[in-house]
């Protein structure tokens, strides 16, 4: 039995996705108050179907924001959650990333059905 099994969290957390990243498909975006007492403060919090939510931070949110723009339009985009080594106060930790999961572009038709063709 692992910690995570006997104290479940709220949020998503590296421990929830080590051993095996997590697909999931984005149904909202919302700021809410995170932490406890004295040490609350406002944070996007990034609501996933059939998944717990997951807090981001400024790199996760630049990440979806590249591949996604406005978060306005990010519900219905699916993304993977892994674990990764990541830098905080000056020391390596587990952190969460995301990784969107965007759709292969159809092949490119060379042919423009609504052009006219050129007989010489």
């Amino acid at each position: 039995m692992r910690k995570n099994d006997v104290f479940p969290r709220k949020y998503q957390q590296a421990a929830d996705v080590k051993i095996k990243p997590v697909i999931a498909t984005i149904s909202d975006v919302k700021v809410e108050m995170i932490g406890q007492g004295a040490d609350q403060k406002e944070k996007p919090v990034l609501y996933l179907e059939d998944e717990k939510p997951m807090v981001l931070n400024a790199t996760n949110w630049e990440v979806l924001e590249d591949a996604f723009g406005d978060s306005d339009s990010w519900s219905g985009h699916k993304i993977r959650i892994k674990c990764a080594r990541v830098n905080f106060g000056g020391k390596m930790v587990d952190g969460l990333r995301v990784d969107p999961i965007t759709p292969t572009p159809a092949p490119r038709d060379d042919l423009d059905d609504d052009q006219p063709i050129e007989v010489a």
